[in-house]
């Protein structure tokens, strides 16, 4: 297969909308959960141990979960149209820089609503 010299705006598309899914639902699925604990345990809530808790390990497995199966769509997608795999990440590959990102935003969002 002869490797493709640039996209098309349906893959660039399906790309970008697979990213902002994944986007979205892990802002959606966090916001749930960050609002079902505040119900459950309204104590607890107000601890900075339970915070970091909340946002060393909760926040992180959503994240995998969704940004993970949007990787590996990429790459499915990328090494479908003849351009090189991706996976496996290094360690400063613009997807894991941009996740990163991503996770200092969703933490400063929830402090701000914590701080409430």
């Amino acid at each position: 297969m002869t490797p493709v010299t640039s996209l098309s705006p349906g893959l660039v598309d399906e790309i970008v909308l697979v990213d902002l899914v994944a986007l979205g639902l892990s802002i959606v699925t966090v916001s749930i959960v960050w609002y079902g604990i505040r119900r459950i345990f309204p104590d607890e809530v107000r601890d900075v141990p339970f915070f970091l808790t909340f946002i060393g390990v909760v926040v992180p497995f959503v994240m995998l979960i969704y940004f993970g199966l949007a990787v590996i769509n990429y790459d499915a997608i990328a090494t479908g149209t003849g351009w090189p795999p991706i996976l496996p990440l290094s360690a400063l590959s613009p997807l894991v820089v941009s996740a990163v990102v991503f996770y200092i935003g969703q933490i400063a969002w929830l402090w701000w609503s914590w701080r409430e």
